[in-house]
């Protein structure tokens, strides 16, 4: 199964890293590396752009038409950047909650989510390599895609 990544699924990073108010210099750069790794158009990418420099929420983002594995992908990257200053706020897990439920996902699939989140994040840390979202897509697309549904 492939995973089809878009913009919509970068402009839910933007609305996650404006849940508390203020996107984080962290959060910023890893959602500016999130279109550089994905391959966001320019025309795309300057949306993004846009939903960084402005309060920025879910509901000006789609997520109906997203396949199974694309929405898990889209809660990870989610959890990925409410976590990459350090800690999750409380409006970040709120936001989060948000997320999944407008994805459909159920709690084991968000929980699995953000396991494979923490994983791949700790041992890019320990290699002392960034974030690979291409590493997570192929994760979920190997490993998730049999939750989507629990």
């Amino acid at each position: 199964m492939s995973v089809d990544i878009g913009r919509d699924s970068v402009l839910a990073l933007c609305a996650v890293a404006w849940a508390d108010g203020v996107v984080d210099p962290a959060e910023s750069a890893g959602i500016r590396d999130a279109a550089r790794q994905l391959g966001l158009s320019a025309e795309d990418s300057a949306l993004v752009e846009q939903a960084l420099g402005r309060a920025f929420d879910l509901s000006e983002v789609e997520t109906i038409r997203m396949s199974r594995l694309t929405r898990l992908f889209t809660y990870a990257a989610g959890y990925w950047i409410a976590s990459v200053d350090g800690a999750l706020s409380a409006q970040e897990t709120q936001v989060l909650g948000l997320l999944g439920d407008r994805l459909g996902l159920s709690q084991v699939a968000r929980e699995r989510a953000a396991a494979v989140v923490t994983s791949s994040r700790d041992a890019g840390a320990q290699s002392g390599q960034p974030f690979d979202l291409q590493k997570l897509r192929s994760r979920l697309s190997a490993g998730l895609s049999q939750i989507g549904d629990e």
